[in-house]
């Protein structure tokens, strides 16, 4: 078994400072601070000082608006594994609700921003272990990608990480992660060969396949279901320069563009160099579709064979180019900036250019009532994973299979609608791709709407094994639907 290390938790919490933040509190506007939370701040705060702590959602930077407008009782930011300990303890012993907030890259209240309970805050442990042989790195889960990419760059190293510069990097793993090294190695979270855990009951344990196999097992696409991971010790592998960026195409492409999407996903499936995703949005202004094409390529190679087709189709406007991993990941964060209501829904099945075909046009017909809502964008985006990145997760325990439907809007009083649309585009997707018996059940958890239930897709053996190793772990629910994080998806 791995060394599990307890940690020391002062629990006595002072009346007097705690009516003190009691008053504060109540005069946050239109934030609804619970109780119980009242007195674990003031221990917080007593703990940790203004350097760590702050009440309220003071100088804190959000993607989504719905968790812009989430407040929290107050905010604090560990700057070490000894400190996540500490807050866990002090929550628990207050019973107050709490979040994690990696990158803020989530889109729902209590699903990285607490609402009215505290949110522990991980960006200030971004740190980064390689060892001589530089195979691996030990890496802070407060990275946001970027931040990541550049401290690894300085070795000429890179790893399983995604394309958007400010997505957190605990929930990216958590939940699978996507990468431009999948074709060669898997998911991100296929290449985590050690967890540093946080556990529900705020002692610490070292996470590997030999010293905590179901535990390693949960962790791997399990989410905030088990405790708050501070540390990963993952695969890094050499990379400088490689070929990335986007091209876009007039809706009269959408023909040529599903074509070379549907080669490049099958006859090219073995280049395991060569990455893609594609993209199918409405544009508000010019009322009508664009398609967008992102190229990878993992060796710095300007036009490789498997893009030589797809490059003689004309294009718009182009980014490719060979650049790094960090400056690329930057460009795909400004094509989604902070600051809009976001929602996501996935289907996933077996590739096909009719199915694709039909989905987009499920897309296109389900928008006609929405065209005019400020600042809509609905976006269909298609990710295959390959033959050889589901080989790679098989030798560290398996995974499935991808259509993202991203919409973004200006308005909350355009909540309900936008989510009707969601669900609808889902349900008919669904029912497409089973009678074109393609479907797969498998739903990716870094994808899915809040109205679908990533777990079910696991397969039942899967999901009572993750529910009893939680029940092992977390006999006291803190981590549960019911219990003190309740964000994000649940077992």
């Amino acid at each position: 078994m791995a060394l599990v290390m307890s940690a020391f938790i002062t629990t006595f919490l002072g009346v007097g400072p705690a009516m003190a933040l009691g008053a504060a509190l109540a005069n946050q506007g239109n934030t609804s601070v619970l109780p119980e939370c009242v007195q674990a701040c003031s221990h917080l705060a007593s703990i940790f000082g203004p350097d760590a702590y702050s009440l309220g959602n003071a100088n804190v930077t959000l993607w989504d608006a719905k968790q812009q407008a989430t407040h929290s009782a107050c905010w604090v930011q560990p700057s070490s594994t000894e400190d996540v300990s500490t807050i866990l303890g002090v929550i628990i012993n207050t019973s107050c609700r709490f979040a994690v907030k990696g990158g803020g890259h989530a889109r729902d209240p209590d699903d990285s921003v607490s609402a009215g309970g505290v949110t522990i805050d991980m960006q200030k442990m971004r740190s980064v272990e390689v060892p001589p042989d530089q195979k691996t790195a030990k890496v802070g889960s407060g990275h946001v990608l970027l931040s990541l990419y550049e401290a690894l760059e300085k070795y000429n190293l890179t790893t399983l990480g995604g394309r958007v510069a400010d997505v957190g990097l605990g929930g990216y793993i958590l939940g699978g992660g996507f990468s431009h090294l999948s074709p060669k190695y898997g998911l991100a979270m296929d290449n985590v060969f050690e967890y540093e855990l946080v556990l529900p009951n705020a002692t610490v344990a070292i996470v590997n396949q030999e010293s905590h196999p179901d535990l390693y097992f949960a962790l791997r696409g399990g989410m905030n279901n088990f405790g708050i991971v501070t540390h990963f010790t993952m695969r890094v592998v050499r990379q400088g320069q490689m070929l990335g960026g986007v091209r876009a195409y007039t809706a009269d492409k959408r023909d040529a563009i599903l074509k070379q999407a549907y080669e490049l996903t099958t006859s090219w499936k073995n280049d395991t160099n060569m990455a893609f995703f594609y993209s199918y949005g409405y544009h508000q202004e010019r009322d009508d579709f664009t398609l967008a094409v992102n190229q990878e390529y993992y060796l710095p190679v300007l036009s490789p064979a498997p893009f030589k087709q797809l490059n003689r189709i004309p294009f718009e406007h182009s980014t490719v180019r060979l650049d790094q991993t960090s400056r690329l990941s930057i460009e795909s964060a400004s094509a989604t900036p902070p600051g809009g209501r976001n929602l996501f829904a996935t289907v996933t099945y077996s590739p096909s250019v009719d199915l694709d075909r039909q989905i987009q046009d499920i897309m296109a017909q389900e928008i006609q009532s929405l065209k005019k809502a400020p600042g809509f964008y609905p976006n269909l985006v298609i990710q295959p994973l390959y033959e050889a990145a589901i080989r790679a997760g098989k030798e560290r325990g398996g995974n499935a299979a991808v259509a993202l439907l991203t919409v973004l809007w200006g308005n909350a009083e355009d909540d309900e609608r936008m989510n009707a649309f969601a669900q609808e585009w889902v349900e008919r997707s669904t029912a497409t791709t089973k009678d074109a018996g393609k479907h797969h059940p498998w739903l990716y958890i870094n994808y899915a709407s809040k109205a679908q239930d990533p777990f079910l897709s696991y397969g039942e053996a899967n999901l009572q094994r993750l529910r009893r190793i939680q029940m092992e772990v977390d006999p006291q629910g803190v981590f549960t639907s019911d219990g003190l994080c309740r964000g994000y998806f649940k077992l």
